[in-house]
């Protein structure tokens, strides 16, 4: 008598689970170079949220080779990894001390650069 409820409600979770792996598919992540400029900027303003910018620093972007330039900027930052210091934590909400966001902000402009400078079209 108890073995057909959970029979069902097995087979259900089993078709549930089917579904969701057939049907759906990996997330990616696949920031624009606005999102970045955003994410920046809201880094020098010391309104961006740690979990973005630990997601931005980690994962590779793989779709844009300007962005993954800048990327690797921000680990090198982050990281200490051209034979300085790594950046400091800040207060009050920023991320990076006073010396972090001023490569921050070069980093920014950099970026500001190279967006003015890439054509708005792309031939294949």
């Amino acid at each position: 008598m108890e073995l057909l409820p959970v029979f069902l409600i097995t087979l259900l979770f089993s078709l549930g689970l089917v579904l969701a792996l057939t049907f759906g598919k990996a997330p990616i992540y696949r920031p624009t170079r606005d999102q970045i400029v955003a994410l920046l900027e809201s880094v020098l303003a010391g309104t961006a949220r740690q979990s973005h910018w630990d997601l931005f620093i980690g994962m590779p972007i793989q779709h844009d080779e300007a962005l993954e330039a800048v990327r690797v900027q921000c680990v090198i930052l982050h990281e200490g990894l051209d034979g300085s210091d790594p950046a400091q934590e800040g207060l009050d909400g920023y991320i990076y001390d006073r010396a972090g966001r001023e490569r921050i902000a070069f980093i920014l402009q950099n970026l500001r650069d190279v967006i003015e400078k890439s054509p708005v079209t792309r031939e294949f």
